[in-house]
């Protein structure tokens, strides 16, 4: 066995034992193959009012930008999926399952990744006479995180822009890591979606306009979360007041037997607020929604838009 083939199974097993189910390794390059169609995508408006989309593109296709001496980069999923589930009634409004327990995700896969890079740093010391250094990212740097996780393998880009892992589906987080050291690099795994396209007749507003296309400005998610003015009258919430997830519901992955299911508390619902009906949200005041709500991805709404969905 190869150094760094040993070196590569002992990192992974580093990842694993820190809680993530799934780490693949890709090969840092300029992005060509999806470029052309992101500048496309901007150009016809499909983000919606996230201009920093715009404003990132270079950063976003071209990783030395952030990390010039990055030579391998290392993709993490850390499921959030719970065995419950929103009662179908149209009195109960729906929140998306990353935000329904008491903890903001980047804080908690941010502090598992920290801590992965300080280990990475003293394991691989003893392989390398050279500074050993590292990057860490959760969903807020110009990274093209989806893309990387598809090309290390450890999914597959599903129809509705997610990345679909064959064993536990779609409701997880993506954690990346850049490092200064080739490591042994993955391939992608196989399409996973081929003929399915259950995602995309499951959008009630269109926003999946085509296979792997999603315009955000028809999106239940922008909409609800980002969208910091009126919400379009067109725009149908089907009871959603903080992302949606009908897209990850309907997909046969996501429903499959003996599915894995996050092992942490902290995303588990919130019973004071889980299933409840829209009046009782409605008497939530402004405070009692800062104190509750301060350390979740609900933080991010604010009141005002809170009440605004209701």
């Amino acid at each position: 066995m190869t150094e760094s083939l040993t070196l590569t199974k002992k990192i992974k097993s580093l990842c694993k034992e820190a809680g993530f189910s799934a780490v693949g390794i890709a090969k840092p390059e300029i992005i060509s193959d999806e470029s052309e169609f992101f500048l496309q995508w901007l150009r016809e408006g499909k983000n919606a009012e996230m201009k920093w989309l715009k404003t990132t593109f270079s950063k976003r296709i071209n990783p030395f930008k952030l990390f010039n001496d990055v030579k391998s980069i290392i993709s993490l999923a850390y499921i959030y999926n719970t065995p419950y589930q929103h009662k179908e009634d149209k009195n109960i409004p729906k929140i998306s399952k990353y935000a329904w327990g008491n903890a903001d995700y980047h804080r908690v896969v941010k502090k598992l990744l920290k801590k992965i890079c300080n280990n990475l740093v003293s394991l691989v010391q003893d392989y390398f006479c050279k500074e050993i250094k590292t990057m860490h990212f959760v969903d807020t740097a110009p990274v093209m995180e989806k893309y990387w996780a598809v090309k290390s393998g450890i999914g597959s880009r599903g129809k509705n822009t997610l990345v679909i892992n064959p064993s536990f589906g779609s409701f997880f987080f993506i954690g990346t890591i850049f490092i200064n050291i080739e490591l042994e690099y993955d391939k992608k795994i196989e399409d996973l979606c081929k003929d399915c396209n259950l995602c995309l007749k499951s959008c009630p507003t269109g926003a999946l306009y085509s296979e792997f296309k999603l315009d955000a400005s028809k999106c239940i998610s922008y909409h609800t979360i980002e969208n910091d003015g009126e919400i379009p009258n067109e725009i149908n919430l089907n009871n959603w007041i903080f992302g949606c997830d009908i897209c990850q519901n309907v997909c046969p992955y996501n429903n499959k037997q003996n599915l894995i299911y996050t092992n942490n508390k902290d995303f588990i619902p919130k019973e004071r607020f889980f299933n409840k009906p829209k009046e009782y949200y409605l008497t939530i005041t402004e405070t009692e929604f800062n104190k509750e709500f301060k350390h979740t991805p609900l933080n991010r709404l604010k009141y005002h838009r809170w009440v605004r969905n209701l």
